[in-house]
């Protein structure tokens, strides 16, 4: 339900009314709010906007314009020319596009774009102007959203990618027989920079980790399976993506003339939101026009393949998958993969500061191209890139060995020598093998020990800011530990082949809110109140973590509840984000457990009975 919150300044005046609501109602829907002045006027108006807002079912009042107020109703706009009809209209019409990215169209418009331009018309060059527009980008650049368990500003590339869904929806009202619009008011319009450009591709916006020859090397002979071995060469021979490897067929390997090998990238996996008839994986296109292609292998990836079986595949069988022909789960291999990382970094063949992912693969196949001089064109055909530009800035750099030819760079950096082949290959891994024994099998966690509860992290930084901040505030002294993910898996209860217990290891630090609390009011069965804590009506805050009971993101919350005992005890207690809105859950809660006391189960029957 939506409510007013007064805000205040320093010396309590109030200073505006806002109108809070989470849209559509549901629990996980966005957080919608519309301010008001300060004055009497301003609180009258909140009022009747708020119940304006419960009336339409938690969304925003037809014919309202955030910030604006009501659109002229002599206006007489059509349901059809609304944005926020015009703009389902467009996106339900786009074609060549997958499922998934409507959906992510659709989630977009309900959360940054109808708010503000929901109720406009979208024909108004009132509505729709340069001005109006750049106050909207100004307002986004300033918007906090939840990235992970972090709430962080908008990032300026979902930024673009939202200011870009907008332009396309007024393109489409240019170009509307007849035309709805004379021009685009996103044209134009200055955007914030970003970091994120110079990025191969928007798989990862994060810091790329680059290995060397020597270090996948490394890495490969501490994969216990021989197929894993094979599949992480083949990855770094190739630059192809987790879901292109994974999809190739018999079919797709092709020797089409002597001396020639070839992989051909026709499809990938994709996956179909939970909303589709049939959710889940599917086999479909590649991300682009371009990601269709052909990837040349040398001679020596070629023989690996063959000694990994693919001569006796049926042309329809994945080269790579689950051990029963059937898709290879990345969270599946992901176990593999960290305990090989892990290994190679204890034995020294990986630098102790990396950590790669497996499609850090791609981007150190791309670095070994580009440092041996080959062209901007090779490497863009064989990732399969739209545009390569900024390429060389990024990765130039990395690598200083020198080589002849784009196939003789990819077997060197495999450690293929060119006359042996496979057997050279296999000698190269018993040669790694043969070095130092592992010291600590799997990947290391820290766990910092609050209270009852164990929080793990990855990094050794988050675990000791932890236990610094909960020592500093709540008093005692915190331990910090490392230990395997194998004793972390035994002492969670994470079972092999499911999660092993590894989810609940954080990346980052956990996230924190100011939760203001109010009770436990205790009440008999004859509703006389109990005192048990003076201060339980007073209301307190305290910072609280997500791994603790008492974290929200909600306004309020409250409870009443029979508490287990002869003493027939009812409890009310309230807790939540906003101070007024946990005193006036407070007050239900309490009116709740004077009108149930009554009926508390281990009260006597009789006794029940004379209450009814």
């Amino acid at each position: 339900m939506a409510y007013v919150k007064r805000m205040t300044g320093k010396d309590g005046s109030v200073t505006s009314y806002r109108v809070r609501w989470r849209l559509g109602g549901a629990r996980d829907g966005a957080w919608q709010s519309e301010r008001f002045e300060g004055d009497e006027a301003g609180a009258e108006a909140a009022e009747v906007f708020c119940q304006a807002v419960n009336d339409a079912g938690q969304q925003w009042p037809p014919g309202w314009v955030k910030g604006e107020g009501y659109i002229d109703p002599g206006a007489g706009v059509e349901e059809s020319y609304l944005f926020r009809s015009y703009a389902r209209a467009v996106i339900a019409a786009k074609t060549g596009v997958e499922e998934r990215y409507r959906q992510d169209c659709l989630r977009e418009l309900e959360q940054y774009l109808e708010p503000t331009f929901g109720n406009c018309d979208v024909r108004s060059t009132e509505h729709f102007s340069k001005a109006t527009v750049a106050a909207w980008v100004n307002k986004m650049a300033q918007t906090y959203v939840w990235r992970g368990s972090k709430r962080k500003l908008m990032s300026p590339k979902t930024l673009r990618n939202v200011h870009g869904l907008l332009s396309s929806i007024l393109s489409e009202a240019v170009n509307a027989e007849p035309p709805l619009r004379e021009r685009n008011p996103c044209r134009g319009i200055r955007l914030p920079r970003t970091d994120d450009e110079g990025a191969l591709d928007d798989e990862r916006t994060e810091d790329m980790e680059f290995m060397t020859p020597d270090e996948v090397a490394g890495l490969v002979s501490c994969f216990k399976r021989p197929e894993d071995q094979v599949l992480v060469r083949v990855a770094y021979g190739t630059g192809m993506r987790w879901g292109e490897i994974t999809a190739l067929a018999a079919r797709h390997a092709r020797n089409p003339s002597p001396g020639v090998f070839e992989l051909a990238v026709s499809r990938a996996w994709k996956r179909r939101p939970r909303t589709h008839p049939q959710p889940g994986a599917y086999l479909g296109t590649p991300k682009s026009r371009a990601s269709r292609r052909v990837v040349d292998i040398s001679a020596g990836l070629w023989q690996e393949l063959l000694a990994h079986g693919l001569a006796g595949l049926g042309k329809d069988a994945l080269i790579f998958h689950n051990g029963h022909g059937e898709r290879l789960v990345y969270s599946t291999f992901y176990e593999r993969w960290v305990a090989a990382v892990s290994e190679a970094r204890d034995r020294g063949l990986l630098a102790e500061h990396k950590y790669p992912t497996f499609h850090d693969l791609r981007h150190s196949h791309v670095a070994a191209l580009l440092s041996d001089g080959h062209s901007m064109e090779l490497v863009k055909r064989r990732l399969g890139h739209e545009s390569i530009k900024t390429t060389s800035d990024r990765y130039g750099h990395l690598l200083r060995e020198a080589h002849e030819g784009a196939l003789s760079t990819i077997d060197r950096a495999l450690r293929i020598p060119p006359s042996t082949g496979l057997a050279g290959a296999a000698e190269e891994v018993e040669e790694h093998e043969a070095r130092t024994p592992v010291a600590a099998p799997g990947r290391s966690l820290y766990v910092a020990y609050v209270g009852a509860r164990m929080v793990g992290f990855w990094r050794p930084e988050h675990a000791e800011e932890l236990a610094e901040r909960w020592a500093r505030e709540r008093g005692g002294a915190v331990r910090v530990e490392r230990m395997s993910a194998d004793w972390w898996v035994r002492s969670t209860g994470g079972q092999v082949g499911h999660d092993n217990g590894l989810k609940a290891v954080r990346e980052e630090l956990p996230a924190r809110a100011l939760v203001w609390s109010l009770g436990p009011a205790l009440y008999d069965a004859d509703g006389q109140e109990r005192t048990v804590n003076p201060g339980a009506h007073q209301p307190a805050s305290r910072w609280t973590w997500d791994f603790e009971d008492a974290y929200t993101e909600e306004p309020s919350h409250s409870v009443t509840e029979w508490r287990p005992g002869q003493q027939a005890l009812t409890e009310a207690r309230a807790w939540g984000l906003d101070q007024e809105a946990v005193q006036a859950a407070y007050a239900v809660a309490r009116a709740d457990a004077v009108r149930t006391c009554g009926f508390h189960p281990e009260r006597g029957a009789g006794e029940r009975q004379a209450v009814s």
